[in-house]
């Protein structure tokens, strides 16, 4: 790769240059995934059972592209072709499972029938079908009525005709012109790209195929407006002049034409060994609810519909970066990982991996840059713009740091994260408004100081010492003698704090909008409330912290382990403040 080339990557960012360099990476990988299946599928006598032998349907494949040889390339780098191709390897190589083996092998019918259908060349073959239908890649869903299960049927295509015969029934269509609508679906694009909204492709999920579940017309019209505003946010004028600030290659933009596929989250099964999750612990700032992408089909991505643009436009950004990330990882080791999920990530709930801390700090630092660009935005909030833009430069820093002093990086790794790092500085050094950078600094702290009460715990020599230190009326252990441990499988919570800091409530009501208000007491008062029922409850007892912080300024450091608090135990309000005192040596 270019060494300009990289580091534009490695800023967070990337010129049309550079992602077009990454989509031919992918273009090789794809090749070398697809010479691997077919190797493995001729060798395994009967993979696709009575559909024939792998090497003589590709052979209608290749056939197709030596004809029209632009429109199976097309076909070739589909998001639809990556996942099932991936999902194959990772099959016969035992890590994954799916339906019957003859049936997933025998998708590859499916993909030469529709090569053939591009390139206007007739062939007889059999194609497996699942309740009657076929699933051709990027044309549509054809339908067999009455047909339950796994089975087969023969289709014999003759120019523009399709004919599918399967248990004594016949049907017709014409895929490219969506002719005999009732027994066929054509797949979805929004208007005027070629960016699919994909409902049909039994491999549009992460992994294991899905059953098609076409969306009704209300509800694609409501992604086609929703991706039209998209569009508008991410490629609309700036008030500094002609484009967006940064231009769409800098940190945080996005090319809308390099997004080739976006699948509906209800839609999908969740799992699958390379999700990537945005999913934040609580209602997200934007309320996207699931967002997630695989390495195995660049620029393709899984959103949930969020409920306005500005949302598909920050999870596009942010699924994109992923894109980008994953194309890197496939040219370059950049960290060793021992896959000890251990590592705080602001965006997530649970620990995680030095892996998925990279690809959150990738991630994020688009985000960044999405909301930097928000902020000369007149269609956005600025508050808002400028709360999001102040919280995750702050968050996306600690992480970048936390893998430039923990993670096993390797050079090109190392070179990667300064990159994200020098992004960031300059980004910290930018103003925004005093009170909104103070307001993202507590949301920042209050999510790190529950996220420890529910993820981290002391050890048990640890809590030995504490306990004796504190019976005997001594010092406590200096916090740097232990190390936390993980506490557990974390169980799901949300952050409602972070809505709160961002969007102040005018009357405050309840502990929580009370601290964010700036009444500490009051919030204490009532959190105490709370832990003389549930002394345990974590997100009480961060809140009970971090307004025992704001009240006095010395108890701040206990901000810093508060699981050496909960390993006291205190069991009512008074033993708790007792706790507190000791251990910030008061």
């Amino acid at each position: 790769m270019p060494a300009a080339h990289f580091d534009e990557l490695a800023s967070g960012g990337g010129s049309a240059e550079a992602v077009a360099f990454l989509v031919r990476v992918e273009r090789t990988r794809r090749l070398m995934l697809l010479g691997e299946l077919l190797d493995r599928l001729n060798e395994l006598p009967g993979a696709l059972g009575e559909l024939g032998q792998a090497a003589a349907v590709w052979e209608l494949f290749a056939e197709a592209a030596e004809a029209e040889p632009d429109a199976c390339e097309a076909l070739l780098m589909s998001p639809h072709m990556g996942c099932w191709t991936a999902h194959m390897v990772r099959r016969l190589h035992g890590t994954t499972g799916g339906p019957p083996m003859w049936a997933d092998a025998g998708h590859l019918c499916a993909i030469s029938l529709t090569a053939r259908i591009l390139a206007g060349l007739d062939v007889e073959l059999d194609v497996p079908l699942l309740d009657g239908g076929l699933s051709l890649p990027t044309l549509g869903l054809a339908r067999i009525g009455g047909l339950q299960g796994y089975g087969t049927a023969r289709a014999r295509l003759r120019g523009a005709d399709l004919q599918l015969t399967s248990g004594g029934r016949t049907i017709l269509v014409r895929p490219l012109d969506g002719a005999w609508r009732s027994h066929w679906t054509p797949a979805r694009t929004f208007a005027g790209t070629s960016t699919w909204l994909d409902d049909l492709d039994p491999y549009r999920d992460l992994d294991e195929p899905v059953a098609p579940q076409p969306l009704s017309g209300a509800e694609a019209e409501r992604w086609q407006r929703l991706f039209t505003e998209a569009t508008a946010i991410l490629e609309g004028p700036s008030p500094d002049g002609p484009g967006r600030p940064d231009g769409p290659g800098g940190p945080g933009g996005l090319r809308v034409a390099e997004v080739r596929r976006i699948v509906p989250a209800d839609l999908a099964e969740p799992g699958g060994p390379t999700r990537t999750a945005s999913t934040a612990p609580g209602p997200a700032p934007t309320d996207v609810l699931v967002s997630a992408t695989t390495s195995d089909a660049f620029g393709s991505m899984v959103v949930s519909r969020p409920p306005d643009a500005l949302a598909l436009a920050e999870a596009m950004v942010h699924e994109f970066q992923h894109s980008k990330l994953g194309a890197l990882l496939h040219l370059f080791p950049l960290l060793h990982d021992d896959g000890a999920e251990i590592h705080y990530a602001p965006w997530r709930p649970d620990p995680r991996h030095t892996t998925g801390l990279l690809h959150g700090a990738y991630a994020f630092t688009g985000v960044t840059g999405f909301w930097r660009d928000r902020m000369r935005d007149p269609g956005v909030d600025p508050a808002v713009a400028g709360f999001q833009f102040a919280l995750r430069r702050l968050q996306t820093r600690l992480i970048v740091r936390t893998l430039l002093t923990r993670a096993r990086l390797t050079a090109t790794g190392t070179r990667l994260l300064h990159g994200l790092a020098s992004t960031l500085d300059g980004w910290l050094r930018e103003p925004v408004a005093p009170r909104t950078a103070e307001r993202a600094r507590a949301a920042a702290l209050s999510h790190l100081v529950e996220w420890r009460l529910r993820n981290l715990r002391c050890d048990e020599p640890e809590r030995t010492a504490l306990a004796a230190a504190f019976a005997a009326g001594g010092a406590p252990p200096p916090t740097g003698a232990h190390q936390p441990v993980p506490a557990g499988p974390p169980g799901p919570w949300h952050d409602p704090r972070t809505r709160l800091y961002r969007d102040p409530p005018l009357a405050p009501a309840g502990a929580d909008a009370q601290l964010v208000a700036g009444l500490p007491r009051t919030a204490q008062t009532l959190y105490a409330e709370t832990l003389r029922r549930s002394p345990s409850d974590p997100h009480a007892l961060s809140g009970w912290l971090l307004a025992e912080a704001a009240l006095t300024p010395a108890h701040r450091r206990l901000l810093g382990r508060p699981e050496r608090l909960a390993a006291l135990a205190p069991g009512t309000p008074e033993e708790l403040r007792e706790a507190a005192a000791w251990l910030a040596g008061s």
